[in-house]
């Protein structure tokens, strides 16, 4: 097996795994509903597993529920208690390749949700796509009273949903000749596609800067390493998807240690292809899985190096416990980070055709 340090991040992925990607990426819903070729975590739960995966290990109900009751730090309902068993597969073909299905039951998915999109996305520390050409108000960020006073400089910034999508401030273009100056609507519904957390990846140098990074947040590295307690979690690249966007095909090799990268998704379905070329024979190996709201991925051993991508996204298909988020039914999420649960109203269904990807690395041994 080769090491991460023989890997090159700017090589070209096999042909076989491109013609996939271009096929999977134009594949109609009706047509995938047949392609037997798909392995839908959704299918394995309900036929408990599919000849493609060996059973590994099972994550017990009650261990799991102490790590989200820990990491929501709230008080749980029979709803959110309402998960069983987590069952643990690995591929057969793809070494290393773990799949966790329904691993965050819906009220975590949405407090995480919220974590991730109220408090990180506020935080100039974390970088976005957006930081390339555009400056972010940051500073509209800071808590106003009724009075009109501002709130102490350590006090919680503001969400950017806390703001009407007419909102008439904007996020100037640092190069007005050849960039236009955004809206806040069109910041979160069609420009923002990722966000970095702890270690900010260089995406021009393919390298993460020698300075001191910023910390990861550690309700959310507690969570994952709880689960998966090989990794230390520094550095995570949120993606965020539409319908019609797609993620192309890569290897995640800019690291400095080989420890297995962890993926959580959230909201509409994705269809993820991933595979492994045989360098000796130049045969390639891979695998197209339909990944939904919950499902958690694990890329270890071989697997770590594999290439994937994100060829489709399903429209329509996010989960009725995220679809009206930021304005949640739900109680606990809605009261999250907010004194009002009905001060994102205005955004609601903000996710119903959207999908994010959080994807979780250790950066050093």
């Amino acid at each position: 097996m080769s090491t991460i340090s023989e890997l090159d991040p700017t090589q070209k992925p096999p042909q076989a795994l491109r013609a996939a990607h271009k096929f999977y990426q134009r594949v109609s819903e009706d047509a995938l509903a047949k392609d037997d070729n798909v392995l839908d975590l959704a299918k394995v739960q309900r036929n408990a597993g599919d000849p493609r995966l060996s059973l590994v290990t099972q994550l017990k109900r009650f261990n799991l529920a102490r790590v989200f009751t820990s990491f929501e730090n709230l008080p749980r309902n029979g709803e959110c208690e309402a998960f069983d068993d987590i069952k643990v597969y690995e591929h057969r073909e793809l070494s290393g390749l773990q799949f966790l299905p329904s691993l965050l039951p819906p009220c975590t998915q949405g407090i995480l949700l919220s974590r991730l999109l109220h408090r990180d996305l506020s935080s100039p520390r974390h970088k976005t796509n957006v930081h390339f050409h555009h400056r972010i108000p940051y500073d509209r960020l800071s808590s106003i009273g009724s009075g009109g006073e501002r709130s102490p400089a350590d006090a919680p910034a503001l969400s950017f949903f806390h703001f009407s999508p007419d909102a008439s401030f904007s996020f100037p273009a640092t190069d007005p000749e050849n960039h236009k100056s955004l809206t806040l609507s069109l910041f979160l519904n069609r420009k923002l596609r990722w966000m970095t957390l702890g270690g900010q990846y260089d995406w021009t140098k393919k390298v993460y800067p020698e300075e001191t990074q910023p910390d990861f947040p550690e309700d959310v590295a507690n969570l994952v390493q709880s689960v998966f307690p090989r990794i230390r979690p520094e550095a995570a690249i949120v993606n965020f998807y539409s319908p019609g966007d797609t993620l192309s095909i890569h290897r995640d090799v800019s690291e400095s240690c080989d420890v297995g990268l962890v993926s959580i998704s959230l909201g509409c379905d994705g269809l993820f292809l991933i595979g492994l070329e045989n360098p000796a024979t130049g045969e390639t190996k891979h695998s197209v899985v339909r990944l939904r709201s919950g499902d958690a991925v694990y890329m270890s051993g071989p697997s770590r190096f594999a290439w994937h991508s994100v060829p489709q996204i399903l429209a329509n298909t996010c989960p009725p416990w995220l679809s009206d988020w930021p304005a949640s039914s739900s109680p606990q999420e809605q009261n999250h980070g907010s004194p009002k649960s009905d001060q994102y109203e205005a955004w609601r269904g903000w996710m119903a055709n959207k999908r994010i990807n959080v994807n979780i690395r250790q950066m050093n041994d």
